[in-house]
């Protein structure tokens, strides 16, 4: 294993590494991170032995997962940490889960921040920074809590998150790039001057009646604002708020902005001491791509100081594509930040012997490997030595770009132990349920037992398995075996004939599966989120054509709520779904809905970037499907267009004594193989797998699962 701390080898061009690293032609110097919090020290050691400047690159800093009370620890009578560092990256493990924060007493703008930037040349990537006195709950008159205050150039925030309420984040000067990341606030939440471009930023106000912004003396260009989404923590604030207001000369741009939360109508409210210079949007729409109505956004603006301006609101075309990053930021250095954000390639590990590797990588300043979800080292070398790592652990690496910053996981493996035969194991399942595995794992060591579960949704039954494997696996949904050679086995599902599906059974996109409130059927609910948020819950019906769909939800909040729903069969409506008085008390909605034969999903999504109901289940009944004609050849249909459904009579009153017995082979996706009159349909020369048998007789119909070696 390579010791942690190694010294960086100086590049003989006279080159900074900022600079080495836009070109191609050159190979990042690998460098092991400079402190680790935790592992070197705390985060007051780590900004003691920071340098003031460095001129071999970034003095890297990283933060594993963690709350830190940095306020207490640095902070000085006011929790107001001072960060006067430049050249500095400050790299914590994940977003959400790495936090900074501080608890501020006496509220001012400029005495109360959690972290205060006051350097050059400073990345931060992939951590929370929090003001716990901010937020909507602090209700004085003036309630200015800061979570960042920086005055430099050349910094940039990659994936931050920033809370607080009143000033969150205060600029002073210079030039500085923001990639992703959020920043919540309450009033005036992004304030100040300097030159800010804002690429992809999630804005999230947390009260009614604030201001996003407030630009104070900028740069150049001020605050430009590119492909951010704005939210609000509840949909009631949405038109209440407005994008700012000038503190003083303010330049601000909102540049194809998805507003899930819309503004008030005017947009821009009047100035607190001095007129802005440009107050202006191009292409923004709301949470479902519509051009958003910008006609009465404020134009005329006054001041205290009896200054008056006359603003255009809307950018043209042209206007808005001087806007670019190279053209905001990139000054007389030509500084490039966007290309100093970029990911280093997400490395494949495996394991041979007691060594873990992957591929070489040029573009990689280092690796990072954690160990059942620990932190464990950084390395420089494409490999890692394993052997005193317990066998069963579970190890990922993750990739350092060139400023520090760490890219998605790698695979995630377990720790084999050496010398030992092991099997891959391959599982799949179709729509409709999933297989449970016991040990869960990719490689099972020779002579373990383990076993296969074919678990169905709900509305679902298992059919049958699939794969090499499938004939050892017999008719049960369970299957129990020693592992001796590689294994592959995969299940399929077909409708359990009750026409009801429960909707956690589906496919979620920033929703939760929850089961906190009582009275839903199933396991649970889906609880939709806001911004974008979705489920496609798979169904099975045994025809093409319309059917009637019944929803069970609750919602407990004062108004309406809508959900977008679609199928693959092409219906695309969009439903209201009423207060139902109380999360716990759950009422239906039916809509007519288009719905292919065999399995197909339904999906269900929020509208305009708000709040849905809580979806429970839904029931299937046909209106109008298709008829069988194979299915109607020999018998007598019902005449009203429905087909015969499994288990059922299309015409119960029909006389079919004199009808004899058919049978019909389908695939589990529905389609006709074969069929048979008087007699069973024959499998011969089929292709191995699961198949469908319809038996349709005097009074019945009945279905039954097959599998064919």
């Amino acid at each position: 294993m390579e010791n942690n701390r190694c010294t960086f080898s100086k590049v003989t061009l006279s080159l900074t590494l900022g600079a080495l690293l836009f070109s191609n032609a050159f190979a990042i110097t690998k460098k092991h991170f400079d402190f680790v919090v935790g592992v070197d020290g705390d985060f007051k050691a780590a900004i003691a032995k920071a340098p003031g400047t460095s001129s071999n690159g970034h003095f890297l800093i990283f933060v594993p997962n963690g709350e830190y009370d940095i306020g207490s620890l640095t902070g000085d009578s006011n929790q107001k940490t001072a960060f006067e560092k430049s050249n500095i990256s400050l790299i914590g493990e994940s977003t959400d889960k790495t936090v900074l924060y501080n608890h501020s007493i006496n509220e001012a703008i400029g005495t109360t921040a959690t972290l205060y930037i006051h350097g050059n040349d400073v990345y931060v990537q992939n951590m929370t920074i929090q003001n716990k006195s901010g937020g909507p709950n602090c209700n004085a008159s003036a309630c200015r809590h800061v979570a960042v205050q920086q005055q430099g150039d050349k910094i940039i925030f990659n994936q931050v998150k920033l809370l607080s309420g009143q000033d969150t984040y205060y600029t002073k000067d210079g030039r500085t790039y923001w990639n992703g990341g959020e920043i919540q606030g309450t009033v005036d939440f992004i304030c100040g001057g300097g030159d800010v471009f804002f690429e992809g930023t999630n804005l999230v106000m947390l009260r009614s009646g604030g201001y996003i912004t407030a630009s104070q003396n900028p740069g150049d260009w001020g605050y430009v604002f590119n492909n951010a989404k704005i939210n609000t923590s509840n949909s009631s604030f949405n038109g209440s708020f407005y994008l700012g207001r000038s503190w003083g000369r303010a330049k601000t741009v909102f540049l194809n902005t998805t507003m899930y939360a819309q503004p008030k109508a005017e947009g821009w409210y009047q100035p607190i001491n001095y007129v802005p210079v440009v107050f202006a949007e191009y292409n923004s729409k709301d949470g479902n791509g519509n051009a958003i109505n910008l006609s009465n956004r404020q134009k005329n603006y006054t001041d205290k100081n009896g200054g008056s301006a006359n603003l255009n609101p809307v950018l043209s075309a042209s206007e808005a594509a001087k806007y670019t990053i190279s053209a905001v930021l990139s000054g007389a250095d030509s500084w490039a930040p966007d290309k100093l954000t970029q990911n280093a390639a997400t490395p494949t590990i495996s394991q041979n012997g007691n060594t873990i590797t992957w591929a070489p990588d040029d573009n990689a300043l280092c690796w990072v490997v954690f160990v059942n979800g620990k932190y464990h080292s950084n390395v420089t070398s494409n490999s890692f030595d394993a052997g005193q790592i317990t066998t069963g652990s579970k190890i990922v690496v993750r990739a350092a770009n060139s400023m520090g910053g760490l890219g998605s996981a790698s695979n995630e493996i377990e720790v084999l132990e050496a010398n030992v035969n092991y099997f891959n194991v391959k599982t799949s399942a179709d729509v409709g349920g999933e297989i449970q595995m016991d040990p869960n794992r990719e490689k099972i060591a020779e002579g373990t037992k383990v076993t296969f579960t074919a678990a169905a949704n709900g509305g679902w039954k298992f059919a049958g398995w699939t794969g090499k494997n499938a004939a050892d696996a017999g008719t049960s949904n369970v299957w129990a075996t020693t592992a001796a050679a590689d294994i592959d086995i995969g299940a399929t599902f077909i409708g359990d004939g009750t026409n009801t599906f429960q909707a956690e059974s589906g496919i979620v996109d920033n929703a939760i599966l929850e089961s906190t409130n009582a009275g839903f059927k199933g396991t649970g609910y889906i609880n939709f989120g806001t911004g974008t948020s979705s489920v496609k819950v798979p169904v099975y019906v045994a025809a093409n054509g319309e059917y009637k769909a019944t929803f069970s939800y609750a919602n407990g909040s004062g108004s309406a709520r809508s959900l977008s729903i679609s199928t693959d069969a092409g219906t695309n409506e969009e439903m209201p779904f009423e207060t139902t008085g109380a999360w716990t008390t759950y009422l239906t909605k039916e809509l007519s809905v288009q719905l292919k034969k065999g399995a197909s999903y339904i999906t269900f999504s929020i509208v305009g970037g708000n709040d849905g109901p809580n979806l429970d289940q839904i029931v299937l009944e046909p209106v109008n499907v298709e008829e069988d004609p194979v299915l109607c050849e020999s018998m007598e249909c019902g005449g009203n267009g429905l087909a015969l459904i499994p288990g059922t009579l299309a015409k119960p009153e029909a006389d079919l004594a004199n009808k004899p017995a058919k049978e019909l082979l389908f695939t589990v996706n529905g389609q006709l193989v074969r069929q048979s009159v008087g007699a069973s349909v024959s499998t011969s020369g089929l292709q191995p797998g699961i198949y469908l048998i319809k038996t349709i007789g005097k009074g019945y119909s009945s279905q039954r699962t097959i599998r064919v070696e």
